[in-house]
């Protein structure tokens, strides 16, 4: 049986669900399903293709196996999966508008996966209007990243629709799956574990202290950020700056069960012509984006702080062409401009941000989270982050950040799924206690869609943060237009 130990960022994301927090992560496709027969994407379809294409995804076959007492990570097992419960098919109740489509995927998206099963699941959603579909994906973030996450999705498209027009072979009953493993064996792989953490607990702590004041809670107590300078003096690493102190926002709490999402689509077209115009990069302008809309919702609410919101944003470590899963990336803490009233403004302040971000992130371990996390026995792992997490959101302490930004390079050409063509990709992410805003961006052609997923109670009109994002992005074409400002 083929076997694979979860990887330490993998170890924490599980570690970190609870009865409320989730951490897998889905991508919501809208398709066209005009040029199949009966203009109809079926469940039927949708299985065959999934069941020809799963031997190019292998993190679909694996299934989670632990180690008696939790001695260490627990291991990925191969299985067969069993698609009539990984597929799924629901209908949107008349009319199928936008708002109905959001409120479903935020009550799917708010349950979590079985850890029976591996951790995957597809959803067909019918009845959106003008005769469009939805699919929407969950992929637990111990499978994969953001980028990995990409790669799942090209190897269930196709560039054209010819491939899903031929006839479809007749479903093969399923293989038995393989008996799970001997608790024996599990057991003594776990001693083994325990006897080779100190070695991985030593590994870990220079690259550990040097960034100590780069990482979420620990890098705003007292005493971390000269104990991060110190560190990476006697290591000869160039010295970097802190973790900027967040301020408290209504959606730095506990987090509930339930969730809420915004969905918005921005011209990529419009993005580049601002990139060009300011010299600056598509990262930069989806965090001031960002930033403005946060800004506006602050503002609305009456919680403008001071002080600028911080942001955790990942920074992916892949290779483009890996196709391994798992978890291959870094996250730099980094204070957006929330606090600065001129849009121009606030995107020079985010490029400076991010250049001083990742200028750190090369001068210290890439890694140091990974390397934090493997100093903690595997046994103390849930308890160890799940006190992070509470410390994040105990409110007489400072936050560590307040929201987490992606932006996912995605696919630059028309994909087809089952011979649908697929209009657009929103990509969703997870919130945890104490970061109950998540907002993430994913290209696809030419366009950005944008995610934002919430608490229910914290955030109740996500949706105008996302529309925001638009309104944004206009004030700053407006510099880039020939006629704009200057």
């Amino acid at each position: 049986m083929t076997m694979q130990q979860v990887d330490d960022l993998g170890a924490m994301y599980l570690a970190a669900e609870n009865d409320r927090v989730r951490t897998h992560t889905a991508i919501l496709m809208i398709v066209d399903p005009a040029g199949l027969p009966g203009r109809t994407l079926t469940l039927a379809r949708l299985r065959e293709l999934v069941r020809e294409r799963i031997d190019l995804v292998p993190a679909f076959r694996r299934r989670l196996t632990g180690v008696p007492l939790g001695l260490d990570r627990p291991y990925w097992t191969e299985t067969d999966p069993d698609l009539d419960y990984h597929l799924r098919e629901i209908a949107l109740p008349p009319p199928g508008d936008d708002e109905r489509l959001r409120e479903q995927v935020a009550r799917i998206f708010a349950r979590p996966l079985d850890r029976a099963w591996p951790l995957w699941e597809m959803y067909l959603i019918q009845g959106l209007g003008g005769g469009r579909a939805a699919v929407l994906t969950k992929v637990h973030h111990a499978i994969a990243d953001g980028r990995a996450g990409i790669q799942i999705l090209s190897a269930l498209t196709d560039t054209g629709p010819r491939r899903a027009r031929r006839a479809l072979a007749p479903p093969e009953p399923p293989d038995p799956p393989p008996p799970p493993p001997a608790a024996l064996p599990m057991l003594l792989r776990g001693l083994a574990g325990v006897v080779r953490q100190p070695l991985r607990a030593l590994s870990g702590v220079p690259a550990a202290l040097s960034g100590v004041d780069e990482l979420p809670v620990f890098g705003t107590m007292p005493g971390a950020r000269l104990l991060g300078a110190t560190t990476s003096l006697i290591r000869g690493q160039r010295l970097h700056t802190g973790l900027a102190r967040a301020p408290r926002t209504s959606f730095n709490r506990q987090i509930s069960r339930h969730r809420r999402i915004g969905i918005a689509t921005l011209a990529l077209t419009d993005v580049k012509a601002v990139k060009n115009h300011f010299a600056v990069s598509v990262n930069d302008v989806v965090m001031a984006i960002s930033a403005g809309a946060l800004r506006r919702w602050l503002i609305e609410h009456s919680e403008l702080p001071e002080r600028p919101l911080t942001a955790v944003v990942p920074v992916a470590l892949r290779d483009p062409g890996a196709t391994s899963f798992g978890n291959q990336l870094s996250a730099v803490v980094v204070p957006i401009p929330t606090d600065v009233d001129d849009a121009a403004a606030r995107l020079a302040v985010a490029h400076r941000a991010m250049l001083t971000a990742l200028h750190d992130l090369g001068t210290t371990a890439p890694d140091a989270l990974v390397d934090t996390i493997r100093m903690v026995p595997p046994a103390f792992t849930v308890r160890t982050v799940q006190l992070l997490t509470n410390l994040n959101a105990w409110a007489p302490l400072t936050p560590a950040m307040n929201v987490n930004i992606s932006n996912i390079r995605g696919p630059g050409r028309r994909l087809y799924l089952a011979g649908a063509a697929v209009e657009s990709m929103v990509p969703l992410a997870g919130i945890t206690d104490g970061l109950g805003l998540n907002v993430t961006v994913l290209s696809y052609r030419d366009r950005l869609s944008v995610g934002v997923v919430a608490d229910r109670d914290q955030v109740a009109d996500v949706q105008r943060i996302a529309d925001w994002m638009g309104a944004e992005l206009e004030l700053l074409v407006g510099f880039a237009r020939p006629s704009g400002r200057r």
